[in-house]
């Protein structure tokens, strides 16, 4: 048991932790949820710190575990937002706080809870930092333990999605645990709820269908909600907001009464269209701005990415200003550049002696989870909300005498339903401004702009409630999003993930209501994917470089799927949207080409492992698909998503996915040119590459595949600028590449031309045309108890037969068992489900002794097999060779459909008609399913695939008895459905899938370890 931890010690954590003291809220609202309320939500203006509720939830977490006895608290919180951001500073302020924590000093405030958190997780971390953005095959393992507390900051899409068993992206056997880990013994923290009604209602929805599990223990760990919000709603429920003693309090006093005037400027008619009249609008008011304010940053804030650019390019071309620009559509590597480059300032605070302004043009991207603060703002017209979003950064710590603010008006008066994202919204929002302050409409009138500007409307969260006294605010905001109800037949059938129903409920509805656009779709560009314009790329080419290095999420970016289907077709406005998830898009998208229009650019889309399929009318561009393009068709830049065709060629990031600095390299000439922005690295790589290719031509003179590749690498790192990174995109890129070339120089002792690295030798791959000059280098597998991705096996197989050496199938089902039964007692679940989770992480592989599946697992040698002293669970294979291995079940006459949890299910069944004493009074139909579903299927049939030669079986139980059982009952157990149904009424859904992945990731890890 850990030390005691007092309530009253919070401020000292908090102290320790950061050096400052909580707000009076925040130690009120700790108080609140302490003494059992339910989490109620929050009404806190921004700027107040909000993201503290991530220090209260891992305070409380470890108070009440030291305190011991039963744990109300959740054991995970997800930070959910629906902006698309370019810095998460919840995610940051969740990793200082778990590096204070790993490094505290014993006996102190956070060195005691941090020691509470690792005697519950029962790991060296006291908890876990997540990350969830799309992408294509994001960490599917983003927990090891199901114990493990942890903070998962997310999108609405990535966390809503999972939590309806749909999870964007992830494959359909790894969705159970996606949604186990949202939606059982979770928190859900919706930042700004109120712009994302649809998933707070849902969510509600999914909790109280959890809460009617007959099991009490499982219906009380229902998902928990928290509205995170400045605009009140009507649920009805608990609300805590600022109170007197946070307005007299000296720091939050201040930023409560920040001198934030607004001032209206009509630049409608100033240009033929309002991106290009917003542009001007923001020209006139950054200068009438500089003159007046304290510090020298100005941010420009648009309604759409084409409005950010055109204002963006306006203020680019004068020489006195240094200008930025953030959206939220790029990719990791362009958001690292930005970071670790231009915006580091911002974040640091901007030195107010600069010799130059800084101007950051952005769209919603910084209305929320970016803690940065300006001492001028020009906003484009929007819904009241958003508005009140952006004024939030203006001056967020009170400290300025004057923070004035241009809201612009674009769009002509008759024109509002045309104002893109907000509408009618925007119109009724200006019209209430222009209520209780002037409109100037002059395009030369820059004294009268500034003049205005210091007696503008006083807007700020303390004059706030008087200013909408009496006021009817709903004309102001978005209409609330129609949002279906989650019916139970439409639980059940999202529960039902393998085989899914057809047709199958999209999740996106009740993400973001029935009046959204439908969802992104993620794009990525390789510059090895040959194609002329006018021309039909070699498809089959094109798909055989994908399989060799698949995509990876660092190099995507979500864009909505009209958008990329209007780039595809070559129409204009594809850069039209906003940064906001779900967000209506009513423009109408070609479904065909007519002969009219030019031939679409070339893409092909991809669906998962191995599903690769050209897209040649814009309706192949499928919501939730990710889509790969040439780097030569553009689209893409240093700043995100332009929705322009070229020019130049977007970088080709696809060796750099983030954290595997140690990965498949390739060695492409038309790879490096984009990388490096410099066409002649690509021609001179093209020459090294055709001398080495000749040098390990097969012959006589043939030379040591390690001595060239070295050679190669050494000549290609001379060729690159080894000085400090020019601060451009293409020089940090150049310096990425550098990098990796000097690692791989370094790290790999030996190469080998046809080795699968099982000696630890890399592997040099080139290609088998004539014409490819180029080679890919595959450094040798990652120890056992990584992560690394290999291609080709799906991330639901990671507790598969493959592993670096063999493991006796005895001691794993002991070692399964044992883990899970420690995952469920960390849990806190009852001795009856901590001894069924145990038998069935014990029987889960019996149905592995049928003699063909050992043969395979001998690499098809039936003697050895027969020989061996006792059965095994792992081969020993190499991981990485999907040949070998696909090749020993074919000598072994394993039929790659065949499941041999099947096996195991059956047999456990009939052993437990032999009424065994160690599974007395446990729910017996629950470890039968357990031992079904251990790789995710049987939710709630397994695959119609049975033994075409059946053979007698003797599996061994968790209590020594041998059990025979023939291989015909592999196949599809038709009591699979009623099984299902009644564990769904007991333990509920999300309560029979956290049951599921107990066993699932005890499996994964032990098969990790070599266990």
């Amino acid at each position: 048991m850990s030390d005691l931890i007092e309530l009253d010690e919070f401020p000292a954590f908090v102290r320790e932790a950061f050096g400052y003291l909580p707000f009076p809220w925040q130690q009120a609202y700790l108080r609140a949820v302490a003494t059992g309320a339910d989490w109620p939500d929050l009404d806190v203006p921004t700027a107040l710190g909000k993201t503290s509720l991530i220090d209260i939830w891992v305070f409380l977490l470890a108070w009440q575990t030291a305190l011991g006895g039963e744990r109300t608290i959740p054991l995970r919180l997800f930070f959910a937002v629906d902006r698309r951001l370019v810095v998460d500073q919840a995610h940051e302020h969740a990793e200082r706080l778990a590096d204070v924590l790993v490094q505290a000093e014993p006996g102190s405030v956070c060195g005691r809870v941090a020691a509470a958190l690792r005697e519950l997780g029962g790991e060296d971390e006291p908890f876990s930092v997540v990350r969830m953005r799309g992408g294509v095959d994001w960490a599917s393992r983003w927990l090891r333990s199901p114990a493990q507390p942890a903070v998962v900051v997310s999108t609405v899409d990535q966390y809503g999605s999972r939590l309806l068993f749909r999870g964007y992206h992830t494959s359909p056997r790894m969705r159970p645990i996606d949604a186990a880990l949202t939606g059982f013994d979770a928190l859900l923290a919706l930042d700004e709820a109120h712009l994302s009604q649809a998933l707070l209602t849902t969510a509600r929805d999914c909790a109280a269908y959890q809460a009617t599990a007959t099991d009490p223990e499982f219906a009380a760990r229902a998902v928990k909600v928290v509205s995170l919000s400045a605009t009140a709603d009507d649920s009805g429920r608990p609300r805590l907001g600022v109170g007197p003693e946070d307005r007299a309090h000296p720091v939050a006093g201040r930023r409560l009464h920040a001198n934030r005037r607004v001032t209206l400027l009509d630049v409608s008619a100033w240009a033929k269209n309002p991106t290009e009249a917003f542009a001007y609008g923001a020209i006139a008011s950054v200068d009438a701005l500089l003159p007046v304010i304290e510090r020298p940053v100005v941010a420009v804030v648009a309604n759409t990415i084409a409005s950010a650019r055109a204002a963006f390019q306006a203020l680019s071309a004068r020489d006195d200003l240094d200008v930025l620009l953030l959206t939220g559509r790029c990719r990791d590597a362009e958001r690292t550049n930005l970071i670790e480059g231009p915006l580091s300032e911002l974040l640091n605070g901007v030195d107010p002696h600069r010799p130059r302004p800084l101007v950051v043009v952005a769209t919603q991207t910084i209305e929320v989870g970016l803690d940065v603060t300006v001492a001028g703002m020009c906003i484009e017209a929007a819904a009241w909300d958003a508005v009140l979003q952006r004024l939030g950064r203006l001056d967020r710590t009170g400290d300025l005498a004057l923070a004035p603010a241009v809201v612009l008006r674009a769009h002509a008066p008759d024109d509002v339903r045309t104002i893109p994202v907000y509408g009618e919204a925007a119109a009724c929002t200006w019209d209430w401004l222009a209520s209780h302050t002037p409109v100037l409409d002059q395009p030369d009138a820059t004294e009268e702009l500034q003049h205005a500007l210091t007696n503008g409307l006083l807007l700020n969260p303390a004059t706030l409630p008087g200013l909408r006294t009496g006021i009817d605010i709903s004309a102001l905001t978005a209409p609330s999003p129609r949002i279906p109800v989650v019916h139970r037949t439409v639980l059940d059938s999202w529960a039902r993930t393998d085989p899914a129903p057809v047709p199958d409920q999209a999740p996106a509805p009740f993400l973001h209501g029935l009046d959204t656009s439908p969802a992104d779709v993620q794009v990525l560009w390789r510059a090895d994917l040959p194609w002329e314009d006018g021309t039909t790329p070699p498809w089959e080419v094109w798909a055989a470089r994908l399989a060799q290095t698949p995509p990876h999420p660092g190099e995507t970016v979500a864009v909505p799927v009209r958008r990329l289907r209007r780039f595809l077709a070559r129409q204009a406005d594809a850069a039209a949207c906003a940064d906001l998830e779900g967000a209506p898009d009513p423009e109408q998208t070609p479904t065909k080409r007519s002969p009219a229009q030019p031939r679409l650019l070339p893409a092909m889309r991809w669906d998962g492992p191995g599903a690769w399929a050209p897209a040649l009318t814009p309706g192949d561009v499928r919501p939730g698909c990710t889509v790969i393009l040439p780097a030569a068709v553009g689209g893409h830049d240093a700043f995100g998503w332009t929705g322009v065709t070229g020019p130049g060629v977007v970088p080709d990031l696809g060796d750099f996915s983030p954290g595997r600095e140690l990965a498949a390299t390739r060695l492409d000439a038309e790879v490096m040119a984009s990388v490096t922005g410099k066409a002649e690295h690509g021609t001179e790589l093209r020459a090294l590459l055709r001398r080495a290719i000749g040098r390990l031509q097969p012959g006589d003179d043939q030379e040591p595949a390690t001595e060239v590749v070295r050679d190669l690498l050494t000549a290609i790192i001379d060729r690159l600028p080894t000085d400090p990174p020019e601060p451009t995109q293409a020089g940090r890129f150049t310096q990425r590449l550098l990098g990796r070339l000097v690692l791989l120089r370094g790290a790999v002792a030996q190469w080998d031309l046809s080795g699968s690295a099982r000696s630890g030798a890399g592997r040099v791959v080139m290609g088998t045309a004539p014409d490819d000059v180029r080679m890919i280098l595959l450094p040798p597998h990652l120890p056992t108890g990584t992560t690394e991705r290999i291609p080709g096996v799906g991330d639901e197989e990671a507790d598969s037969s493959s592993l670096t050496r063999p493991v006796a199938l005895a001691q794993h089902g002991k070692a399964v068992g044992a883990r899970a039964a420690d995952f469920a007692q960390r849990i806190g679940l009852s001795k009856q489900s901590v001894a069924a989770v145990e038998i069935a992480g014990e029987a889960h592989d019996c149905g592995k002794q049928h003699p063909r599946f050992q043969s395979m697992l001998c690499g098809g040698d039936a003697l050895l097999a027969e020989a061996l002293p006792e059965p095994l669970a792992k081969s020993g294979m190499d991981p990485a060779d999907v040949i070998g291995r696909r090749t020993a079940a074919r000598l072994a006459g394993w039929d790659p459909g065949l499941r041999h949890e099947a096996l195991s299910a059956a047999a456990v069944q009939r052993w437990f008609g032999n009424e065994p004493a160690i599974a007395a009074g446990l729910d017996k139909m629950l470890i039968t399913h357990l031992v079904a579903a251990h790789h995710g299927r049987s939710r709630p049939l397994l695959p119609p695939v049975t033994d075409p030669e059946p053979v007698e079986v003797e599996c061994t139980m968790p209590d020594g008895q041998q059990i025979t059982v023939t291989s015909a009952a592999m196949g599809v157990d038709w009591d699979g459905p009623d099984r299902f149904a009644a564990l769904m009424h007991r333990y509920g859904p999300w309560g029979t899938a956290v049951l599921e992945s107990i066993v699932r990731l005890a499996d994964m890890s032990c098969s990790e370890e070599g266990s």
